[in-house]
């Protein structure tokens, strides 16, 4: 979770002491709900019931968050339960969240991490562990200047469309105008102007990448985009720079998104590939030397030497996890790909 004061204070509490404070009466619920961002209580009429125990066991594998547990009547009356159950107070949004349903470890933690982040969360430095380290590995980014003067009805359009997908995605948005920001747009091949602009990400092993068919950014198109990359309706956004008119004239032949394919998997040719990065220190270190390996094999009928600038052009056939990476497409049938 994050580094601030707040929350190593926090995991320390939870690491050294009970992992529910024991409520004796009201004063003490109101102090622990009003003690953090985020606080669950359980209600149980006997603290020693199998529920009861199952929500220890939950509340011991959450670091970040205030935990407390009561079965005092007062307690029971201030917060309006006539039975055991489990609340999820917090700060923002609609303040509280009731559990349902049968009450297991398991489906606590999903109920707490549908619920305990805001709706929507605006990207920083401070929100961003959060973010990432979160259990929801989708998240739907909109890229929205807070200069335009539209901005808080585009901002409601977005939470409006949010409420229907908990605990799914994780809605974000992004100050496209921020200097901070610069490189996750660049990440998306957004240019500033083209905001405000909607992207969909998935953080699994490969992070993939997703773009809307329409610029609108209603609720209802946000909602529609949302439920067709849920159903696989959805093809991944790869990114491509335009074709240069002299992508072929250099030693290095120059590839983009829209050539790659035709190129690297020529059934005539041997073809080595630099995927590269503009900023990155070891291309710049390997850059003359690929041009001499180019320069060498230039006038061989069947070999290419190319390259590629992987922020701005992506492909299904090659991930890339690291700058630079060389791959070797080997002539002859079927997509070969050699390389580490």
């Amino acid at each position: 979770a994050g580094r601030e004061a707040d929350d190593i204070v926090s995991w320390l509490k939870k690491r050294t002491g009970p992992a529910a404070t024991t409520l004796t009466d009201a004063a003490a619920a109101e102090t622990l709900v009003d003690s953090g961002e985020v606080v669950v209580i359980g209600f149980f009429k006997d603290l020693t019931s199998e529920a009861a125990k199952e929500f220890l066991l939950a509340a011991e594998a959450v670091d970040d968050i205030p935990f407390g547990i009561s079965s005092s009547d007062d307690v029971f009356t201030k917060y309006q339960l006539s039975k055991d159950g489990v609340v999820l107070f917090k700060k923002f949004d609609e303040g509280r969240n009731n559990f349902e349903g049968d009450l297991t470890k398991d489906d606590l933690l999903n109920f707490i991490k549908s619920n305990a982040l805001p709706l929507v969360i605006e990207f920083t430095e401070q929100t961003a562990p959060k973010i990432f380290g979160g259990e929801i590995k989708t998240h739907i980014l909109l890229f929205l200047p807070k200069s335009v003067s539209d901005y808080q009805e585009k901002l409601d359009n977005f939470k409006s469309a949010a409420g229907n997908f908990k605990g799914k995605i994780l809605f974000i948005f992004i100050d496209s105008d921020h200097s901070d920001n610069q490189r996750i747009l660049e990440f998306f091949g957004l240019k500033k102007e083209e905001c405000p602009a909607v992207r969909l990400i998935t953080l699994e092993e490969e992070m993939t990448k997703y773009k809307p068919e329409s610029d609108d950014l209603t609720a209802d198109k946000i909602k529609e985009f949302c439920n067709k990359f849920l159903e696989g309706k959805i093809k991944p956004h790869l990114m491509s720079q335009d074709l240069p008119d002299d992508w072929d004239k250099q030693p290095v032949k120059v590839l983009v998104g829209k050539n790659f394919e035709e190129v690297a998997f020529d059934e005539n040719k041997n073809v080595f590939v630099e995927f590269y990065a503009p900023w990155c220190g070891h291309c710049k270190q390997l850059a003359p030397i690929w041009d001499k390996l180019g320069e060498t094999y230039r006038d061989h009928e069947n070999i290419v030497i190319a390259k590629m600038d992987s922020t701005a052009n992506e492909v299904e056939a090659v991930k890339i996890h690291s700058f630079p990476t060389l791959k070797f497409f080997p002539a002859g049938s079927g997509r070969n790909v050699r390389g580490q």
